[in-house]
């Protein structure tokens, strides 16, 4: 019965497209009289049957048939759309006019109280244009349509399918009473006046006052129930709103395209689920079929894992190897700087680290403030173009002579040690004691890389990652906190004569070239001399 009831709405939907049909409910135009001047603008109709209408805007007043319903400000969007509607029915006479006035509409620019004021011309003119009929009282399960042109039925079944079907979904289980249905026409229930079964308003707005026995469908526009106003059963909503004024529902406000859209969502969510299920089966099955039931670690892990161990122990080599070239350019070019720099990290540990870690944090403030102070200035512009690039690379040539001075330190001591392994450290040669400290510091990180190829091992691992770089970074301290004190080894810094160590100093033999045998000079030839050296250095 329902099914059949929507099926014979849509018949008369498309029947109702006919403009034969449509166009007897037009009333004909038989004069007009239009009035535009600074401070007022109107629009006067004649009909050929019936009351005449009469809109003017005047004072700052619309007023309409005699009476103020609402109030404007000269050149507003409100009477500037106004005004350009009486002057192209300055032009136009009959059919064209009354075409012309059917199709105004409202401007887009307008909001708040200029937008109903403008809808409500709207409103008057529609009324005045169309035809009165006799309005039967409807019977059981009848259907009533009313249109607000011709076009408007055409243009819904040719564009709003989606909304169809949504109202199809909101009929779907109406009681069997009657239907009245509005396409594109703003609908109004005076307080005095009780609709008879549903009412269907389809991209226009229902302002209700009074009563509707049965549902309220409202497709693409707003419904206001006004105090006092009742809806016998549910107000439905496709893509519109609901302005409730103290009035009364018998049933349930339903929005249903916030309902389709919530079951589109829960379908969609689960449908990814569904989906991630399957991938997550279809990957463990291939894993499966690929390594034949056995645990992949077994097979392909070690061989993969030795050649990141040996490639990772490969890179930290190399980096010693770098830096340890450096460590020979700076021992040919800048060695008494590099002297300098190793005494005072090996004097002085703690104040060159905490030197070094306020040097630190201020390098980007002295960095910026140097550069604005720069900038800001007419004889540092052109500083300014070497200060910003020069600065940072400064600051890296310190940090790393500070490193290769404290590498230098720990070589020498692994030199002065019983370690094995550390006996082809010569103290004398800073070349060697800079290698040595370079190899001890960063043998902790080929450790760790090569410990990747033993399994279950990876938080010693990661133990020994972390003393390794701790260690790179209390040298870094120490030694450009050095730096900073020696000013890149141009200022010595004092510190009271060790008596016993510049003894041992002094007494200092190299142990190598005393076992190289007769061919090399021999501890009595270069005594001396490193003694000499020996008293120097201390």
């Amino acid at each position: 019965m329902l099914r059949s009831r929507f099926a014979r709405l849509g018949l008369t939907l498309a029947a109702l497209t006919a403009p034969s049909l449509l166009g007897a409910q037009e009333r004909t135009v038989v004069g007009k009289q239009v009035s535009v001047g600074r401070s007022e603008a109107a629009l006067r109709l004649e009909f050929q049957e019936g009351p005449d209408l009469e809109i003017a805007l005047r004072d700052g007043a619309l007023v309409i048939d005699g009476t103020v319903v609402g109030a404007y400000e000269a050149g507003d969007p409100l009477d500037a759309a106004f005004r350009s509607l009486a002057g192209m029915a300055v032009a136009l006479d009959d059919g064209p006019l009354a075409a012309t006035l059917r199709e105004w509409s409202p401007p887009a620019t307008l909001d708040g109280d200029r937008l109903e004021l403008a809808r409500t011309i709207d409103r008057a003119l529609e009324d005045a244009l169309r035809a009165p009929t006799a309005d039967p009282a409807p019977d059981e399960g009848s259907i009533r349509i009313n249109t607000g042109d011709e076009r408007s039925l055409v243009r819904l079944l040719l564009s709003q399918a989606p909304r169809l079907e949504l109202l199809q979904e909101a009929l779907g289980d109406l009681s069997d009473a009657s239907i009245r249905v509005h396409v594109q026409e703003d609908v109004e229930v005076g307080a005095d006046e009780t609709v008879v079964g549903t009412l269907v308003v389809i991209e226009g707005d229902a302002r209700i006052e009074g009563r509707v026995d049965g549902d309220v469908v409202v497709v693409d526009g707003r419904v206001d129930l006004i105090r006092g106003s009742s809806v016998g059963g549910s107000v439905r909503l496709v893509d519109a709103r609901l302005g409730l004024d103290d009035g009364e529902v018998g049933g349930r406000v339903e929005d249903l395209l916030d309902e389709r859209e919530s079951r589109n969502v829960d379908a969609r969510i689960e449908r990814e689920i569904r989906e991630r299920i399957r991938d997550e089966i279809r990957s463990e099955i291939r894993n499966e079929i690929r390594h034949g039931g056995r645990d992949e670690w077994s097979v392909m892990s070690p061989f993969r894992s030795a050649v990141q161990a040996v490639g990772g122990a490969m890179g930290n080599l190399m980096i010693v190897f770098v830096l340890g070239v450096l460590g020979m350019i700076v021992c040919a070019f800048a060695g008494e700087n590099l002297d300098v720099v190793a005494e005072t990290a090996r004097r002085a540990p703690g104040r060159a680290a905490a030197v070094g870690f306020a040097g630190s944090f201020l390098l980007v403030p002295v960095w910026i403030l140097g550069t604005v102070a720069l900038a800001v200035s007419i004889v540092g512009i052109p500083v300014v173009i070497a200060w910003v690039p020069l600065f940072p690379v400064a600051a890296l040539a310190a940090g790393v002579l500070g490193f290769l001075a404290v590498s230098r330190n720990l070589g020498e001591w692994l030199a002065d040690s019983d370690y094995r392994g550390t006996d082809w450290i010569r103290r004398t040669n800073p070349v060697y004691t800079i290698f040595g400290g370079l190899l001890a510091i960063g043998s902790i990180f080929v450790v760790a890389n090569l410990l990747r190829i033993v399994p279950f091992v990876g938080a010693v691992r990661g133990l020994l990652t972390f003393a390794g770089g701790l260690a790179v970074f209390i040298a870094v301290q120490i030694g450009f906190g050095a730096v900073l004190l020696t000013r890149a080894g141009r200022r010595p810094e004092t510190y009271p004569i060790d008596a016993e160590e510049a003894w041992r100093r002094a007494v200092e033999v190299d142990i190598d070239d005393v076992e190289a045998g007769p061919s090399d000079p021999g501890p009595a030839a270069d005594g001396g001399s490193r003694r000499d050296e020996g008293a120097g250095h201390a």
